[in-house]
Order: C-alpha cells, then structure tokens, then sequence
C-alpha cells in the first residue's frame, strides 16, 4: 500500500489508484519459467517400466554367464518374462529369461531366474536395482533370507558384473 503524508504528517492511503485495491499480475516470463521446468522435469527424468525390465534383463544375462559351464555362453535370448515377486513382496522383481545357450557346437535351450530388488524414486525420475537372486543350472546364487548364498567373492563378482552391465 502507498501512504501520502498531509500535513499533519500523518501516513494515510491514497484515495484514488491504492495498489492494494488492484489484483496485481504475476510477470508472463515467471508463469513459462515455471511450465518450462514442469515439462522438462516429467519429459526427461521419467524410466518407464519397460526401461526399467530392458536394463534388468542385460543384468541378469551377464551374471548367467558368469555362472556357465567353461566355454559356453548365451547365444541368444528367446523370451524375457517379467512380473512382481509374490514371495518376497513389493520391490522385488523377478525375470525369466528363456535362452539358448552354445559353446560353438552344441546349442541347448535354458531358462533361468533372477530377482532383483528394486526401486523407483519421485516421478520415476530415478531407478535404482540390485541383483538378489540367480538360479543357473540349478544353483542358486546371491542372497536368500538376507544371507549371502556360496563364496563371498562369488557374490562380489555377480554384483560387480550385473552393475557393470546395467550401465552403473
């Protein structure tokens, strides 16, 4: 409010143009500032599921392989199945990969298991997962019940391995 002295110096508000009766306007550039931010903050920092279930399938193909037999490798993936982990509850996810695997000669179809525990942050902005479990040819690696399941270096090597080829 703008006061106007008379005088008896008295501060009185002015009659005729007192700001305090008139709706003031935000700036134009501060209201396209603020759609700007908005749009670009829900454009770029969303990972979809699909994103997600794509980085976590290359995770678990490289730690099967670090588990195969010498000399055989994935030489191709057939299926990803994806879903929730029923067992172990919310935040866990478990991925099949159904494949096929060769060491140059013999070519077998395998499936195999991993579950990972896995999170989003604030608007899917950020997606954060770790390898809990793989099963290769029978054996199951990683943890159970919060216990490291095997060799400790084992474990170390399937961490490093699945991070590395999600991109970390």
């Amino acid at each position: 409010m703008i006061f106007s002295k008379n005088k008896n110096q008295t501060c009185l508000p002015r009659e005729s143009g007192d700001l305090a009766s008139k709706p003031q306007k935000i700036p134009a550039y501060a209201g396209k500032a603020l759609l700007l931010f908005l749009c670009t903050a829900t454009l770029t920092g969303c990972i979809t599921r699909e994103q997600a279930d794509a980085r976590i399938a290359r995770g678990c193909a490289a730690g099967v392989e670090i588990f195969l037999d010498e000399g055989f490798k994935i030489k191709e993936i057939k299926n990803k199945i994806f879903k929730d982990d029923a067992k172990l509850g919310a935040g866990y996810r478990h991925v099949t990969l159904k494949a096929i695997e060769s060491d140059g000669w013999l070519d077998v179809d395998k499936d195999y298991q991993c579950i990972f525990v896995e999170s989003f942050g604030f608007l899917n902005a950020t997606h954060d997962t770790t390898i809990y479990q793989i099963q290769v040819n029978g054996q199951t690696y990683g943890q159970k019940d919060g216990k490291v399941l095997g060799d400790f270096k084992d474990h170390l090597k399937l961490t490093e391995t699945v991070e590395r080829a999600m991109g970390r």
